[in-house]
């Protein structure tokens, strides 16, 4: 059964089908339809706040799909600070929305499936940014599901009184992803996937999330594989330096949100807490690249609940207790550049020290990664956050699942077009997105850049169709991309020449992991 006439007709640019959760009307462009804006759960407002997903009804009139559905509450932006980032157009409570691209066209067909988790320190951000646009790679044959959740305090307030009502609490835009993910196991068949071939995939908080979900029983069975891009669950305290995602600290601080606007943080509180105004909790949760390692009171991030996460994660890695899919993995060489200034000091890099290592191991840290005439702080500071905030955790995932006999390719992001080198930021966090998706990338293969674009979006395509990111047709250029093990830590670097490597600096990140997790 076709989807659609194939004929170039007005009905053929607007495609119809009927999932489970209603009639839907997308564009059809350049061999891909889309379909924006289809809500996955009902609205997350009034009583429904600070409440676990619920499913939406079917509807039953032809839902325009057109357009994207609204953004999460945010203001500010973790990588673009602009007046228009503090504005509320196009961002509401009302957020709950996925986006489709799919470049089937029967109702017979069955294509793997990809779910893009965004980032933005769980205060920003949304699936509908242009950088995600699914298009480019749904037409290599894949479907592109992009989405939003619940971010800042609308998304990972915890109090005592959220807590006694529902036994949980602090979770809800893990929640949200797992509701979506729900979602897909019970509709993608009719935009032509395959609900049993489903890889998540996010970069940044959205990496954060990936893990978070490789850690919950809650997901275990509604995704396959997963890629993880620039972070994990396990480095939570290089951000969350309050809390650290324990759950009586993060509950101190919900509590400190409760008493700022004089509500009881108790059940009997709970309607004043749903009552406020939305803007609050985004004003709250404003995130700022620059302001990332100062202590925010109101820093709002998944917490170890019992529930969603049932333990702390390393725990929970150590004891083998995850989801075991294969993955893949990979950090850029200069994360860190995008959060640590140019402005840094001796101060700053000390007080980043006491944030994140605490007070009881910074004159450790201090000492091992000493400042003199050859390692300035900033240098120093940029070296221990992009090792403390996302590569640590990745490689203690990537030696464990390797451990459990799952296939994990780690990858290394080390390509600086000379741009990147004037602005101070290099390979920083971030710069590998426009690659994988295509994005604001020339297609043509003429250029270094539109090359390697070509070659980590087909590499990404390649594990989501198979497991294996390597190609099965030789190109120029071409290299194995070898399998990590826990012994040769072996790692496939992106550059304008691709090189395979042992990971580096294994000795500092030995040291740092047995200080921050032993």
């Amino acid at each position: 059964m076709l989807f659609f006439n194939t004929k170039k007709t007005e009905s053929s640019k607007h495609p119809i089908l009927n999932p489970p959760c209603g009639s839907v009307q997308g564009q059809f462009k350049k061999g891909v339809s889309s379909y924006k804006g289809i809500p996955y759960a009902m609205p997350p407002v009034g009583e429904r706040r600070f409440k676990a997903p619920e499913p939406m009804p079917p509807w039953k009139d032809v839902r325009d799909c057109s357009k994207y559905g609204p953004s999460s509450l945010q203001m500010g932006g973790i990588t673009v600070d602009s007046p228009n980032t503090y504005q509320m157009d196009g961002k509401s409570e009302d957020c709950l929305f996925l986006n489709v691209w799919t470049p089937a066209t029967a109702s017979t067909q069955r294509y793997p499936v990809y779910v893009f988790i965004h980032g933005g320190a769980f205060s920003s951000g949304s699936g509908s940014e242009m950088l995600y646009d699914g298009g480019r790679m749904a037409q290599e044959g894949v479907i592109v599901v992009t989405i939003n959740y619940r971010l800042g305090a609308l998304g990972f307030l915890a109090t005592r009184g959220l807590l006694e009502e529902a036994g949980t609490t602090g979770n809800y835009g893990l929640l949200d992803q797992i509701q979506a993910l729900h979602w897909i196991q019970k509709n993608i068949a009719t935009f032509g996937g395959d609900p049993n071939q489903v890889t998540i995939g996010g970069q940044s908080a959205g990496a954060y999330s990936v893990t978070a979900l490789m850690l919950s029983p809650l997901a275990n069975g509604l995704f396959h594989q997963a890629i993880v891009e620039s972070g994990s669950i396990f480095s939570i305290s290089a951000f969350s330096v309050l809390n650290r995602g324990d759950l009586e600290k993060t509950l101190d601080n919900g509590k400190l949100l409760c008493d700022l606007y004089g509500i009881d943080d108790s059940k009997d509180g709970l309607s004043d807490l749903r009552k406020l105004p939305g803007d609050i909790f985004a004003a709250l949760s404003m995130v700022k690249s620059n302001q990332s390692t100062v202590p925010n009171a109101f820093g709002f991030w998944p917490v170890y609940d019992g529930v969603v996460l049932p333990k702390d994660p390393v725990a929970a890695l150590k004891n083998g207790e995850v989801n075991k899919v294969n993955i893949l993995v990979g950090y850029n060489t200069n994360e860190s550049s995008l959060f640590i200034k140019g402005h840094t000091n001796l101060g700053i890099f000390q007080m980043l020290c006491f944030h994140i290592f605490g007070p009881e191991n910074a004159p450790q840290i201090m000492n091992y990664f000493f400042v003199d005439d050859n390692h300035s702080p900033l240098a120093r500071a940029q070296e221990i956050y992009t090792y403390s905030a996302f590569l640590i955790g990745m490689v203690m995932m990537a030696d464990e699942y390797a451990h459990l006999g799952l296939d994990v390719y780690f990858y290394n992001f080390d390509y600086d077009p000379a741009i990147l080198k004037i602005v101070g930021l290099n390979t920083a966090h971030g710069m590998e997105l426009p690659f994988v998706f295509g994005n604001g990338i020339g297609q043509r293969r003429t250029t270094k850049i539109s090359n390697l674009s070509w070659v980590m979006q087909q590499s990404w395509v390649n594990f989501i169709k198979s497991g294996n990111p390597n190609f099965k047709e030789s190109y120029k250029g071409q290299i194995i991309w070898p399998k990590f093990d826990p012994e040769n830590k072996y790692i496939m670097v992106f550059d304008a020449r691709l090189s395979s490597k042992n990971l580096p600096n294994q000795e500092d990140l030995n040291f740092l992991e047995q200080l921050m997790f032993s």
